[in-house]
């Protein structure tokens, strides 16, 4: 099973990146733009697992969550990854309480790398909302990332608490990625500890 944990983000930001997103497709090509209805944010992609290890990732969750406390958050500016050279992924960075969220992915990780067959990306984190892989300018320009920010995002951020983390089954189709919650751990919850 293809799995990653992540937390979704509700619908009017859902509604207000769709709209940055088609304005950004008028000055932009992409090898692939994100259907809006596989928008979240990443925590930790675990890759192929073994189905009889969902429990004790299901429990690392668990325990995880009992200590974190749901948290705000509201839309960022726009980025790449890598920031220097051709860019492979445009995004939009988020604002908010960073320290929580940042706390959430460091223990969630410690906790999940304890098993072999699982690896974590050791890299730094950095929260996003992918939009496009891939991205070009039609000017084979450098992407003006400022400007877009200032252009392309509403001058109010729409915020939103995140409650919840979700293990994600991920299945790779012709069609593109099929996306099924298969566990929802509550932020705060002590009782299926």
């Amino acid at each position: 099973m293809r799995l990653f944990i992540a937390f979704t983000v509700p619908q009017n930001v859902i509604t207000c990146v769709n709209q940055a997103q088609e304005q950004v497709k008028q000055v932009l090509r992409a090898d692939r733009w994100q259907p809006t209805k596989n928008l979240h944010i990443t925590l930790h992609f675990l890759g192929e697992i073994d189905e009889g290890l969902l429990p004790e990732i299901i429990r690392d969750m668990e325990m995880v969550c009992s200590i974190i406390k749901p948290f705000t958050l509201s839309l960022g500016r726009f980025g790449v990854f890598p920031e220097k050279g051709n860019p492979r992924v445009l995004w939009i960075g988020l604002k908010g309480n960073q320290e929580v969220m940042q706390q959430l992915h460091l223990l969630l990780g410690k906790r999940l790398e304890r098993h072999q067959e699982i690896m974590i990306d050791k890299r730094s984190y950095h929260p996003h909302i992918t939009l496009a892989r891939g991205p070009e300018t039609k000017e084979q320009a450098s992407l003006p990332l400022a400007d877009w920010s200032h252009r392309f995002l509403p001058e109010y951020h729409p915020s939103w608490k995140v409650e919840e983390i979700i293990l994600f089954r991920s299945e790779l189709l012709p069609t593109g990625a099929v996306h099924t919650p298969l566990h929802t751990s509550k932020l705060g919850d002590t009782t299926n500890l």
